[in-house]
């Protein structure tokens, strides 16, 4: 194990050290983007989804070979109670004495519960651009006092609660509930679709991920603000989420030594690598979730929807300009730790990664999936070690 490392693709991190803004909506934010060319990004209305509509046209073009890995859904109820309730306590979090915070890190759990700051290394240096909070939003204990299963897994620890912001654990649940449960029927429509390609295909991401699974990791980010003379230039390195499927909660931009909201350049913020290999800026408005699909789903999907790489680009403050930080809420809804993930029925390991040319900013899953079938567990630390090595080549530890 590599120290001063966490595990890949958990809670929003990229594997083992871990190294999200939005694609343009129509009609809502436009942005400027690094390909003109680059396609749309899917726009779903939570009613529909609750009325079971058959979606699978958009999952397609959202999640399919030719997407870019990412929709959103609108109309959510509470989303905007939820949401101010909880990102302001990031920044508050954030900024209490470090020999505070470090009662909350869980180093057996390579720092992907509780809290974590520079424990993550890129480039060879700790990474404190960031500072996250991590806990299962729906179950405190998900192994049940399991001491084999936590041996095993030590990622599946459980939740600690900050005692000197009261607030966080209740609106932190509630905002993890909220985006379980959007997340449901959209996976439900992915198994739809991949019944469409493959007629044995039943509901297996679903219940992989949901039905089987107690195991929900959400990381609450704190995004400290950059300085030109930090000389730190994106917040987040280029990564694909282990996950079936991530619910994201769109970014609050504030003044870091005063709260008050502010505003982000236009570079800043979530990029996603387009199907075409092209850079997409992508800005989710308040009244929006977004949803980026995993690679867990891609192995269960049999190559039918494929993860996206994305990373996050940091906003630097100029010379007498406010410092801006970013604060903003991932869950990762994923299988259990020892769910096995196999290809549907009739479909070939080689199908997982047909469709795209594989993405060249990161690892790609066919050099670290070697063979199926595999427990979700397994493929996050065999994962984490090559990540390890793309991000940090010069580290010989």
């Amino acid at each position: 194990r590599h120290q001063g490392s966490s595990l890949p693709g958990i809670g929003g991190r990229c594997l083992l050290p871990p190294s999200h803004r939005m694609p343009e909506l129509e009609p809502d934010a436009k942005r400027s983007r690094t390909s003109t060319d680059a396609p749309k990004v899917v726009v779903l209305e939570h009613a529909d989804l609750l009325a079971g509509k058959d979606l699978t046209t958009q999952i397609r073009q959202a999640y399919g070979p030719g997407g870019v890995g990412i929709l959103f859904v609108r109309g959510v109820p509470g989303l905007a109670e939820a949401r101010g309730a909880l990102l302001p306590l990031a920044r508050r979090l954030a900024l209490l004495p470090e020999h505070v915070l470090q009662k909350y890190e869980n180093e057996k759990a390579f720092w992907t519960c509780g809290w974590s700051r520079g424990k993550e290394k890129f480039k060879g240096k700790p990474d404190v651009a960031k500072g996250s909070f991590y806990a299962n939003p729906l179950h405190d204990d998900p192994t049940g006092g399991d001491a084999e299963v936590l041996a095993k897994y030590p990622v599946s620890s459980p939740n600690v609660w900050p005692e000197e912001v009261p607030e966080l654990e209740g609106a932190f649940k509630r905002m993890g509930r909220l985006v379980y449960d959007v997340a449901k029927p959209i996976v439900r429509q992915v198994d739809r679709l991949v019944a469409e390609v493959t007629p044995h295909h039943t509901t297996s991401l679903y219940d992989r991920t949901f039905a089987e699974s107690r195991w929900v990791n959400c990381r609450l980010l704190h995004y400290y603000a950059v300085s030109e003379s930090d000389g730190i230039g994106d917040w987040c390195g280029w990564h694909n989420d282990n996950s079936t499927i991530t619910g994201l909660v769109p970014a609050l931009w504030l003044e870091e030594d005063t709260g008050s909201p502010a505003a982000p350049s236009a570079s800043a913020g979530l990029v996603v690598e387009g199907r075409g290999g092209e850079q997409v800026p992508v800005a989710a408005p308040q009244d929006c979730l977004g949803f980026q699909i995993g690679e867990a789903a891609q192995i269960l999907s049999g190559g039918v929807v494929h993860a996206t790489p994305h990373m996050v680009r940091g906003h630097v403050s100029k010379p007498g300009e406010p410092r801006v930080c970013r604060e903003t809420f991932a869950c990762f809804i994923q299988p259990q730790w020892d769910g096995l993930l196999q290809t549907p029925h009739g479909v070939p390991f080689e199908g997982i990664f047909q469709g795209r040319e594989e993405s060249k900013l990161i690892p790609p899953l066919s050099s670290r999936l070697k063979g199926l079938p595999i427990k979700f567990g397994d493929i996050l630390q065999e994962s984490a070690a090559i990540y390890y090595k793309h991000n940090n080549p010069d580290d010989v530890s």
